[in-house]
């Protein structure tokens, strides 16, 4: 086969591999990143409900305020 032709052959396979790699590349990134979004955009886990008792709060200041 004329060198000319193997060397085009040679450039294209080198430019498919590299560009197929960057695709994959990117789609891993845009699927983690969609990931991200839809975890920001889920609702937040709800708490269990409380029992209706007010938490004490004791003074900081030693009752001399």
């Amino acid at each position: 086969m004329d060198p000319e032709v193997q060397a085009l052959i040679a450039v294209y396979q080198k430019r498919l591999a590299d560009m197929t790699a960057q695709a994959i590349a990117y789609e891993a990134r845009i699927i983690r990143l969609q990931q991200q979004i839809e975890e920001q955009q889920a609702p937040p886990p709800q708490s269990t409900p409380k029992t209706g008792r007010k938490a004490s709060v004791k003074s900081q200041d030693g009752g001399k305020f």
